[in-house]
């Protein structure tokens, strides 16, 4: 009976390298290649190899560098050579390496085959000493549906402290702070988090416009400024300077036109000496190394965050139509500098919103829940008055409790079951203590949104298990095309008949025939390994405009639909290009 295969970390041996030479000796120039990968290890301090045990045996090898996360080797014993067995190598590292990459040589077509099968994707080309060298990620949900059960690939052993405090329904503001006085109390008062005279950051969630229309306001859009100025009056005997930090999304209104918009300079005149207004778009940043490289090997920092003493998230309790939950993990998306921003949907959304988290850490989190959105949010769903706020200091834990409170799973959330999954947090009620109501008390189910990508007559869309975050953005773009075509009104533009039949392809399912005599758009990087076949729209998931360009092809004659009312994207995406061309050799 065989057993489980077990990585064991140990040093390159001869046997390896005799192994390697075996394998690429039939290629043209194998043997250098060998070579040349040996002398670039040794050279590398970081780098791990792993030999693969089976009933005693060694299987094979993996040959890993946890600094970029990513498997520069991987190789098995001759008689067992077939790809189950690869899989099940990389099935046990990226268990206790979640999500990884890999290295691979471009004229191994049978290992970057094996390697797309399992779940990884080319997302790069380069050359390292006249070697064609192709850089894969692996899938985000293709990591999901390989794994057998969710479990962090190290056991959380902290407990974490959430509390949670009802407000009274009237929301005066003077019982939103002493509601949020007996929150802080709850987790050892406001001067555990905030010493005499330190630099204090607020970053509140300001996404957009529409929290407010016409003096009127619209909860659960935006942070409730209500719930900002009782946290500022808490804080200013106590801080040296307090400083409101928001960068809005790069394709709506400027940050400090939401600052305007919203009444945050009457905020500032109460204590101009101390209080100020921070553009995290505009302000200057430093750039940091991602722990462990994934997706992205450093991310530029805004110099406010850096230099800041303390950190106060305040998020609103909000459904997020692609990321499931817009909680604390959400929330620091507004952080980063707007081609970082755009550069995430490229490299990986929710990889990236976990990256962020270990360069910039909230000493606390305050969630707003005086009133949350739900159905199609973070910004055209529904409000939902809750009377509630909930707090504590670790992302996850906070995340979980306040989406048990939204009747949600936590791990429904991309962003949140990924934290989860890496060590960021628990999700798991017996390492959480909960300080105040019981959670039946304050559950109130969040409706929703129903997401539609069903096509028409001759456009048709084929979901390979696609994540939540690509059906999300998908849904947006089709649903523009759920109206009257202008060319004939009785039908609508999405069941206009094409020459060819128009198929979009999303999801990391490798089984779909694709014909090439007919149009066909790849979504995605879950279907990067198609993008020489077609029209390939890049992202994990890809951003909205990215996703409108490429199907409004299909469209030469329809005005593409507007994600927003001015867009920065074609000067980001340009941008992006030469940073992305940059890596290239």
């Amino acid at each position: 009976m065989k057993r489980e295969i077990v990585l064991r970390e140990g040093i390159m041996t001869d046997g390896l390298v005799e192994e390697m030479q075996n394998y690429y000796r039939p290629l043209p120039k194998g043997l250098d290649y060998v070579k040349f990968r040996q002398e670039r290890w040794r050279e590398k301090e970081s780098i791990v190899v792993y030999s693969a045990e089976q009933n005693g045996e060694t299987i094979g090898w993996v040959v890993y560098d946890p600094g970029k996360s990513t498997v520069e080797e991987l190789l098995v014993k001759p008689d067992l050579v077939q790809p189950e067995t690869a899989w099940q190598l990389l099935d046990e590292l990226v268990k206790q390496e979640s999500l990884v990459a890999a290295e691979t040589w471009q004229e191994d077509k049978a290992k970057q085959s094996a390697m797309i099968e399992y779940g990884f994707r080319p997302v790069r080309h380069f050359l390292q000493e006249g070697f064609s060298i192709t850089k894969m990620e692996l899938s985000t949900q293709a990591y999901f549906r390989r794994l057998k059960e969710y479990k962090p690939v190290k056991e959380y052993s902290t407990r974490e402290r959430v509390a949670l405090e009802k407000v009274p329904e009237s929301q005066e503001p003077g019982e939103i702070k002493a509601a949020l006085v007996g929150l802080l109390d709850k987790l050892g008062g406001i001067k555990r988090f905030v010493k005499p005279g330190k630099t204090v950051v607020l970053k509140p969630n300001i996404v957009s416009e529409h929290g407010l229309k016409d003096g009127i306001p619209k909860g659960g859009i935006v942070t409730d400024i209500r719930l900002v100025k009782a946290l500022v009056e808490l804080l200013l005997p106590l801080a040296g300077k307090v400083i409101i930090a928001e960068g809005a999304s790069i394709n709506r209104s400027a940050t400090t036109k939401l600052f305007e918009h919203y009444g945050y300079p009457e905020i500032v005149k109460t204590a101009p000496d101390k209080i100020s207004l921070v553009d995290l778009n505009a302000d200057e940043t430093v750039e940091k190394p991602v722990p462990g490289g994934k997706r992205m090997l450093a991310r530029k920092i805004p110099v406010t965050l850096e230099e800041a003493d303390v950190i106060i998230s305040l998020p609103v309790m909000k459904i997020h139509f692609a990321a499931g939950v817009s909680l604390a993990v959400k929330n620091l998306q507004g952080t980063m500098p707007p081609l970082e921003k755009y550069m995430t949907h490229f490299f990986g959304l929710w990889q990236n919103l976990v990256n962020i988290h270990h360069l910039v850490k909230p000493n606390l989190i305050i969630i707003d829940g005086l009133y949350g959105q739900e159905d199609f949010g973070p910004i055209s769903g529904t409000p939902k008055k809750m009377d509630l706020l909930i707090a504590g200091t670790n992302p996850i834990a906070v995340d979980s409790i306040a989406t048990r409170v939204m009747g949600l799973d936590p791990l429904s959330s991309p962003p949140v079951l990924l934290g989860y999954l890496q060590g960021l947090g628990p999700v798991e009620l017996d390492l959480i203590d909960i300080i105040g109501p019981p959670l039946d008390e304050v559950t109130s189910k969040f409706r929703e949104p129903e997401l539609d990508i069903s096509g028409g007559e001759s456009f048709h869309v084929h979901d390979g298990d696609a994540c939540r975050g690509c059906r999300a953005y998908l849904h947006f773009v089709l649903s523009k095309l759920r109206r009257p075509d202008p060319k004939d009104p009785s039908r609508l533009l999405i069941d206009r008949p094409f020459d060819r039949k128009v198929n979009l392809f999303l999801g990391p399912d490798t089984r779909a025939n694709i014909n090439p005599e007919e149009a066909n758009i790849f979504m995605g990087m879950c279907q990067q390994h198609r993008a020489d076949v077609g029209i390939h729209l890049p992202g994990c998931p890809p951003h909205t405009e990215v996703i409108i360009d490429g199907v409004y092809r299909m469209f030469p004659d329809v005005e593409k639909a507007k994600y927003a009312d001015k867009s920065e994207e074609a000067v980001l995406g340009e941008m992006l290009q030469q940073i992305l061309a940059s890596l290239e050799v």
